[in-house]
């Protein structure tokens, strides 16, 4: 599911949970802190699906680059990097840079 690590000019997605690009599986992220230790994981992973801390569940498709165009779950539009509604784990400022 990880893009070619071989070539030495792709980039991996950042881990929904710790937002680290080193290469595992985000399903199996049980990270405590972000990628470099400077912030607790606002979201974990319970039996692949994405929770917050504070027990709601999000939408694994808007951690994505391409977000998700549903209107029906907007409540579950937020970062699982930070909880902010404006953008998914991909584009969190939070994330490991590429």
């Amino acid at each position: 599911s990880f893009p070619d690590s071989s070539n030495p000019h792709t980039t991996l997605p950042c881990c929904a949970v710790c937002l680290g690009r080193n290469p595992h599986r985000t399903v199996e992220c049980a990270a405590s802190r972000t990628w470099d230790n400077a912030f607790d994981v606002f979201a974990e992973r319970i039996k692949k699906a994405l929770w917050t801390k504070d027990g709601r569940q999000l939408c694994t498709a808007w951690q994505r680059e391409e977000g998700c165009s549903s209107s029906q779950h907007g409540n579950k539009h937020l970062c699982s990097g930070c909880g902010l509604p404006d953008h998914g784990a991909q584009r969190c400022p939070r994330s490991q840079k590429t």
